[in-house]
C-alpha cells in the first residue's frame, strides 16, 4: 500500500478486531487462500491470541510504524505498539498481498508470561 496513512488505519482496524475478539469482521481482511488453508488463521487460534493479549498485555495504547519490507508478491509491515498492562514494546508483523492488500500472515511478538 502506497499511502502510509491508509495503511496505518488498516492496521489499527486489524488490531481493534483483536481487541474486541471480532473474528468474523477480520475475515474480510484475510487472504482467501489463507482462510481456505486454515494453517495459521483459524477461529480457535484467533481467540487464543486475543485472550493471551488481553490477559497478559491488555489494550493497545500506542501504534508506531517501523517500516515496510517490499517483496515480489507481498509486503511486510512492521509496527511497534505498547499496551496498558506492560511496559514492554510489542512487535506486530503483518504481511499483505500486493494484489489485493489482504493479509497473508500476521505475527504479534511479546514476551509471554509462562
Amino acid at each position: 500500500m502506497k499511502d502510509l496513512k491508509k495503511t496505518k488505519q488498516l492496521v489499527r482496524t486489524i488490531i481493534n478486531f483483536h481487541e474486541v475478539n471480532d473474528y468474523e469482521s477480520l475475515l474480510a481482511y484475510v487472504s482467501e487462500e489463507e482462510i481456505t488453508k486454515g494453517t495459521w488463521f483459524t477461529h480457535k487460534r484467533f481467540m487464543e491470541v486475543c485472550e493471551a493479549i488481553k490477559t497478559e498485555i491488555g489494550s493497545i495504547t500506542s501504534l508506531e510504524y517501523i517500516g515496510t519490507l517490499k517483496r515480489k508478491t507481498s509486503y511486510l509491515t512492521l509496527w511497534k505498539t505498547t499496551y496498558n498492562k506492560s511496559h514492554d514494546e510489542v512487535l506486530w508483523q503483518i504481511i499483505f498481498d500486493t494484489q489485493n492488500n489482504r493479509i497473508k500472515l500476521m505475527h504479534i511478538n511479546w514476551e509471554q508470561i509462562s
